[in-house]
């Protein structure tokens, strides 16, 4: 029986032992990047604005810009990953990161400005499939599940505690409290890279002396799932932007309670996406999970829907129900997300799948703002109903190309370790 797995009176994370495993220092990274991540993002638009001096449609241009190279960038730098190895891939674009923020400091003007953010977001959109891909080579069997989803929680939860410091940052407003964040965040980019030598070096493609082409293109059923995963992860970016954008264009609920929702959800994403992602840890189980999260996410839609230029309880009931459903819909499909991208992975491929995997996921995020401000914005009640067939037709394709994915017999290597 695995460590993570024995019963004991004290979680394992409160124990020295938990933190000193191979993925300790992993978590602790991505722990304290997070932190920084959470804040930052919760202020770099006023930032852009009131410090770097950039318009709101050049702000929207360059996270745009930015956002298409970050979703590029995934899958050549996972695949560098295998060949050079992937803790020193995830060491290099840490540093990158951090001094890209740095940078920040000294960067005047629109071109300078989305010239670093397309640096810094490429770095931050390819680093999470990466570093599934060094805890893929650290782990085996049901405790690579578990610790990619401890891993998911610990990101989560220090995004959260990021964005309340972040908060407070933006009710100072002012460029001495912009630029602490800068420094803050920067530094621990930097300072998470050498955190991350302390983990054990995962053999590379070029000490294996392993000449290869890239395998993924050519793996359409893998393909197909990051296609159907990156639609369903349209719920990211439906909580974020859509819901608030509804609450406030279409219902006449207070703006606290969009606090509340958001509060909520990370709550749960924090105590629970461990204990859904055990039932990932087979392609079929993966597969079905990806389906009832289409279902659970098309449900939600229509419970926001119901709140159309409604106030008073009403409302905030629906919106709980809308938010209560969609969060469990989303536990699903990242855990759907987890258990089908590194149980369909060759054992040499994890960079370059992951690489590809996170690239359906940082289209979600790149598109979702503008196509939820068409649908729910412009669209209203009808949209609602577009945005819940795009999550069934998510779910109902993730069961298919996962099926078709086992009858061309993949995910072998996961029915072994099972």
């Amino acid at each position: 029986m695995s460590p993570l797995s024995e019963r004991s009176a004290r979680p394992g994370w409160t124990t020295a032992a938990w933190w000193h495993r191979p993925v300790g220092p992993v978590y602790l990274a991505s722990l304290a990047l997070s932190l920084g991540k959470g804040a930052w993002f919760t202020c770099w638009a006023m930032f852009f604005l009131h410090s770097v001096g950039l318009s709101t449609t050049e702000f929207g241009f360059g996270i745009t810009a930015a956002g298409v190279l970050g979703m590029l960038a995934g899958g050549p730098l996972g695949y560098l990953a295998d060949r050079l190895g992937a803790r020193e891939t995830l060491i290099a674009l840490g540093v990158v990161q951090g001094l890209a923020i740095l940078s920040y400091t000294l960067v005047h003007g629109f071109w300078p400005a989305v010239l670093v953010t397309c640096v810094m977001i490429a770095a931050d959109r390819a680093t999470p499939g990466i570093r599934i891909a060094l805890i893929s080579g650290l782990t085996t069997g049901e405790e690579r599940m578990e610790s990619i989803s401890t891993n998911r929680a610990m990101t989560q939860g220090g995004i959260v505690v990021g964005a309340l410091a972040g908060a407070y940052v933006l009710a100072l407003d002012n460029s001495i409290g912009y630029l602490g964040l800068v420094l803050v965040y920067g530094t621990s980019a930097i300072g998470c890279s050498a955190l991350l030598r302390r983990v054990p070096h995962v053999e590379s493609l070029n000490e294996r002396k392993v000449r290869r082409n890239v395998l993924v293109l050519r793996d359409r059923p893998f393909l197909l799932i990051t296609l159907f995963n990156g639609v369903l992860a349209l719920s990211w970016g439906m909580l974020d932007s859509g819901v608030p954008l509804w609450i406030t264009q279409h219902t006449q609920a207070p703006l606290w309670v969009m606090g509340v929702l958001m509060g909520a959800n990370a709550v749960v994403v924090v105590l629970f996406q461990n204990r859904v992602s055990r039932a990932a840890v087979t392609v079929r189980g993966a597969a079905r999970l990806g389906l009832w999260s289409g279902v659970l996410l098309a449900v939600s839609c229509v419970a926001f829907a119901g709140t159309d230029d409604g106030s008073g309880t009403r409302v905030l009931l629906l919106l709980a129900v809308g938010a209560a459903v969609h969060v469990v819909g989303e536990l699903f499909f990242v855990s759907s997300g987890f258990g089908l991208s590194v149980a369909l992975t060759p054992d040499d491929a994890h960079g370059e799948y992951q690489g590809m995997f996170s690239t359906g996921q940082a289209a979600a995020l790149t598109f979702a703002p503008g196509l939820m401000t068409v649908l729910l914005v412009d669209g209203g009640v009808a949209g609602w109903f577009v945005l819940a067939g795009v999550y069934l037709v998510g779910g109902v394709g993730t069961l298919a190309a996962s099926q078709w994915a086992q009858r061309s017999g993949r995910g072998a290597a996961e029915r072994s370790a099972a």
